[in-house]
């Protein structure tokens, strides 16, 4: 059920930001082994800290008294709203629902109005092998933890409520519909839409006209952000080409999406190259995350 689709009248300010909160842990999850294992490929990185934060303003205002109650959020402060798996800020046991008071023993301002400054104290703070972020937890005791960030392509992946299936990019950020998450159910496939929308940053096309060259090239790139990544680009193809997409294509030459079945024959002429390369990586015993774009 998308969160602006229609909803019966029991529907509950609890199941909505249940599903909001859904879709962003999915998100970012799957959106994380692209963005850290690409890092070399894009045009601008971050260090990422291995959580992700939010505030109350955050949410729209409909389900504020909801989101302050159920996620622990106060009327002012920056909280931590997801630890990724596998980073050094879960083995430091930061926990959603933890409040960072300070980064690098720079504090975090709880007036709203300061939000470009706590934003530069989180984009500055973790330049370092080692930060320092000391947070204050649900049961109100403080201590510092020592993480120890990755680097990362600085293309955040966002969700968007909106009945229409689609991702797109505005030139910095992905940005995927509710209604497109609630459709794939498959990570895989959602890694592809959020690496082809990657491939448009990287590559610059938002700056271009739309056409249909542009979108096979960022089907390209996306398998081979995806290759990198672990991903398996073999069954993110074949889920493809049976899949729902944002994006049906048309066969006039006018149009700015190519037709399903080229860009199916598109990703497998590139999967081929990759499954090649692949194979002489295994052979020469080489990291296979030399691959590059064709």
């Amino acid at each position: 059920m998308s969160p602006t689709s229609p909803r019966p009248d029991d529907t509950t300010f609890e199941q909505v930001l249940a599903e909001y909160q859904a879709f962003n842990r999915r998100l970012s999850r799957v959106a994380a082994p692209l963005r850290i294992a690409n890092a070399s490929l894009c045009p601008d990185n971050i260090r990422d800290p291995g959580f992700y934060t939010h505030r109350l303003e955050d949410y729209p205002e409909t389900i504020r008294p909801m989101a302050e109650i159920m996620l622990g959020l106060e009327s002012k402060g920056l909280f931590i709203r997801e630890v990724r798996a596998g980073s050094s800020a879960e083995a430091q046991r930061l926990e959603p629902g933890d409040q960072i008071l300070s980064v690098n023993e720079n504090p975090i301002s709880s007036d709203p109005i300061m939000d470009t400054y706590n934003r530069a104290v989180l984009r500055n703070g973790f330049d370092s092998v080692l930060s320092k972020v000391k947070v204050r937890t649900t049961e109100g005791r403080e201590y510092t933890a020592r993480i120890r960030p990755q680097t990362a392509c600085d293309i955040p992946a966002k969700v968007v409520f909106s009945e229409r299936m689609n991702g797109h990019t505005d030139g910095r950020e992905v940005l995927i519909t509710s209604a497109l998450m609630s459709s794939v159910p498959d990570d895989t496939n959602l890694a592809l839409v959020i690496a082809h929308e990657m491939g448009h940053v990287i590559a610059g096309h938002v700056h271009q006209p739309q056409s249909q060259a542009l979108e096979l090239e960022a089907d390209r790139m996306a398998l081979v952000l995806m290759a990198r990544s672990g991903y398996d680009v073999t069954d993110a193809v074949a889920y493809w080409e049976r899949a729902a997409h944002p994006h049906h294509g048309g066969t006039a030459d006018d149009s700015s999406h190519p037709s399903t079945v080229t860009r199916y024959e598109n990703f497998q002429s590139e999967l081929t190259r990759i499954q090649k390369i692949q194979k002489q990586s295994r052979k020469n015993a080489e990291p296979f995350r030399n691959l590059s774009f064709n």
